[in-house]
């Protein structure tokens, strides 16, 4: 994989070369003012044309192959090469070594020296030395009548040459800092990713063992629980308590159910593909059966009749969770709704309960750790990762409300959508429905 500094190179040097061809026509104009009317002009402005048809060729390499198909052809050693023997072949055609525009080659070398391997900084060096030491000698001379012009317009070359050359490397260090910059910036936020996700992973392990140690002991409470059930000495009064038992052995079973499905699912690489629609409604029936006294609306747009999701165990614990934080909250209402966005599955949930305090919602930003103490604790940071390993985001954001005493919160969930329903697998009447609960 080429990193972002390297492309940040590539398109410095390509950047570079035409501003050398830019310069290259400028010069090829301002020839006959400055030295009379002459050939010069016509064979420098063909010459410019040949470096800037090279470098065209370049930028449609680079964008059809890319710099991983032609590692060699695009290296940065062989693009300052081919720039020093472009101006070398330009200062040859308009008065080799007399001519001012011969200091361009130091630039060249001074990038040089920033980005390439000491050796290959060398050569460059090197070669630059050579084709200087070669122009003393061999070139097509210019023919200037006035020799005390002569002299003026070489001064004035080269404090132009001079000005030029503090622009260029200037110029290209900026930008090259830049991109160095952009580089650390993405290695820490992959580093920071690479810590949480090992602290996961060994959460995850800690989870699935206790699943596994856990197994038995609900096992034994429920068999207690239904032997308490037939006992003819049991009190009428306690009967709704062991009902009550049951039910959450029950819970804490399906949980444990769906830790293992969890773990079938990673291990095999794939979730199931549902249709949208069903499993959103089906999720939020689920957790309005838990929690009846609680007002739930949901609104699911008709659009996601047609788009398919593939939906497994962490997803829906993610947005369980969601929900789970409003009732912690305080609210007495949540309103679910959910669309799509292109390919996109948006799914918000507001409530009107307290609301995340100002802290939690920097620091769910920036992705730092949160306050347990807040409703937001380790469910919602698997949530977040689940959602994110499937290409997904989740975003926080505070809610004040006018007819509702309190603030409350708005979550935006987005996930990405498969390739829509076709006729033979499209669930029949999936009408737009809002249901509420409580």
């Amino acid at each position: 994989m080429i990193d972002s500094l390297t492309r940040v190179i590539q398109a410095s040097l390509l950047q570079l070369r035409w501003l050398s061809v830019i310069a290259m026509v400028l010069a090829a104009l301002v020839s006959p003012l400055l030295l009379g009317p002459s050939e010069l002009m016509v064979r420098l402005l063909i010459y410019a044309a040949l470096i800037g048809l090279v470098n065209l060729g370049f930028q449609l390499a680079d964008s059809t192959l890319g710099l991983a198909e032609a590692p060699r052809f695009f290296s940065p050693c062989v693009q300052l090469s081919f720039d020093l023997l472009a101006w070398g072949g330009y200062i040859f055609l308009s008065g080799g070594a007399t001519n001012p525009l011969i200091s361009l080659f130091l630039p060249l070398v001074a990038i040089g020296a920033l980005i390439l391997t000491p050796r290959q900084a060398w050569l460059l060096a090197l070669g630059a030395i050579l084709i200087y030491s070669f122009l003393w000698y061999f070139y097509v001379p210019l023919h200037i009548a006035d020799f005390a012009r002569a002299g003026t317009l070489h001064l004035f070359g080269m404090w132009l040459v001079f000005a030029l050359s503090a622009v260029l490397v200037v110029g290209f260090i900026l930008q090259l800092a830049g991109g160095i910059r952009r580089r650390d910036r993405e290695l820490t936020a992959a580093r920071e990713q690479a810590i949480r996700d090992d602290w996961l992973i060994t959460l995850g392990s800690q989870a699935a063992g206790a699943a596994h140690e856990l197994g038995t002991p609900l096992a034994s409470l429920n068999v207690l629980a239904d032997d308490l059930l037939d006992d003819a000495r049991l009190p009428p009064a306690l009967t709704a308590d062991v009902q009550a038992m049951k039910t959450e052995i029950r819970r804490c079973k399906e949980t444990l159910s769906q830790l293992t499905t969890r773990a079938d699912q990673a291990l095999a690489g794939q979730a199931p593909i549902q249709p949208a629609v069903d499993w959103l409604r089906r999720l939020l029936e689920v957790w309005q059966s838990r929690h009846p006294a609680l007002a739930v609306a949901w609104d699911l747009s008709q659009n996601l009749n047609d788009h398919l999701l593939p939906a497994d165990v962490a997803l829906e614990q993610a947005l369980t969770h969601l929900l789970d934080n409003a009732r912690k909250a305080g609210a007495s209402r949540i309103q679910v709704r959910a669309d799509v966005e292109r390919d996109w599955l948006v799914v918000g949930i507001q409530d009107d309960g307290r609301g995340m305090p100002s802290a939690a919602l920097d620091a769910f930003a920036r992705r730092q750790p949160l306050d347990s103490t807040a409703g937001l604790g380790v469910g919602l940071l698997l949530g977040r990762a689940a959602i994110e390993r499937r290409g997904g985001s989740l975003t926080f954001n505070a809610v004040d409300h006018r007819s509702v005493e309190g603030r409350g919160t708005l979550v935006e969930l987005r996930l990405p959508l498969l390739a829509s329903v076709t006729d033979d697998d499209a669930p029949p009447n999936h009408n737009n429905e809002v249901r509420h609960g409580g």
